[in-house]
């Protein structure tokens, strides 16, 4: 039992943005925080939507807390989230990027949201070491972050925007590698749940993505029982979508979405 507050470190604090009765859910990835939805989170607003991004259980504090979760703990973040805007808005979409369109997905099964839009999600990764993670674990406490130069990329665009440019709010000191492994439990639970999805669905992956496959939107589209799916690709950045340099288009494909389905 923890008997002290975590230290949330600076730009990974949950954030609500109020807007009208139409309402998001942002969703950050593996090991991130809210910080990386943010900018869409605020273009969101803007447009006139209520946006809440929570942090996911064991982000945005120290590795060694986030080791003692397991995905259903992310999961309950998720479902708290949607409490929230379900009380405040009519209608309510899940948008995530990475592992947070995984739990998108997930809530999107389970018939909790009006909508999703998914964002690079891994169904498979070629990497074959994250199945090994379940064992591993007994082994490694961590493993060594890839470094891609998206930190030093969303400190040019902070300064930019006149915001202080801390830069991506990660865990760079190393990846737990039990939550590797869960990592990998959720995609196999997402897996088996895919066709029990019917609700209108945007899928958007980058085809230079390095950390998924680009062919993870393919195998989605192909297995959920949505008749609304709309399929978008950018050609440029990387795996981070909603800061990296196509993100002003990824918000107008997010945006124009959403908009024709909130009437």
């Amino acid at each position: 039992m923890r008997n002290s507050l975590p230290q949330i470190r600076r730009g990974a604090e949950p954030f609500l943005l109020d807007g009208g009765e139409v309402g998001c859910v942002c969703l950050h990835g593996f090991t991130a925080s809210p910080e990386e939805m943010r900018w869409l989170g605020e273009h969101l607003n803007r447009q006139g939507l209520s946006v809440y991004a929570p942090r996911l259980a064991g982000h945005g504090t120290d590795p060694d807390m986030m080791r003692r979760q397991d995905w259903l703990d992310w999961y309950e973040s998720v479902l708290d989230g949607l409490a929230l805007m379900r009380a405040r808005c009519r209608k309510v979409f899940a948008v995530g990027l990475s592992m947070g369109g995984l739990l998108s997905l997930r809530v999107a099964a389970a018939g909790l949201v009006d909508g999703a839009v998914i964002m690079a999600a891994p169904i498979y990764l070629d990497q074959r070491g994250i199945g090994a993670a379940r064992y591993a674990k007994y082994v490694w406490r961590y493993r060594k972050p890839y470094r891609d130069g998206l930190d030093q990329r969303v400190r040019i665009a902070q300064r930019e925007m006149g915001r202080d440019d801390y830069g991506r709010v990660a865990y760079d000191e190393g990846t737990p590698v039990a939550s590797i492994a869960q990592l990998h439990a959720l995609m196999g639970d997402v897996r088996q749940h895919l066709p029990e999805i019917t609700v209108p669905l945007l899928l958007i992956y980058a085809t230079t993505d390095t950390t998924v496959p680009f062919g993870n939107m393919a195998l989605v589209a192909g297995q959920v029982s949505s008749t609304d799916v709309v399929q978008q690709s950018v050609a440029r950045g990387g795996h981070v979508l909603t800061q990296d340099s196509e993100r002003e288009t990824v918000y107008a494909m997010v945006w124009d979405f959403l908009a024709a389905r909130t009437g």
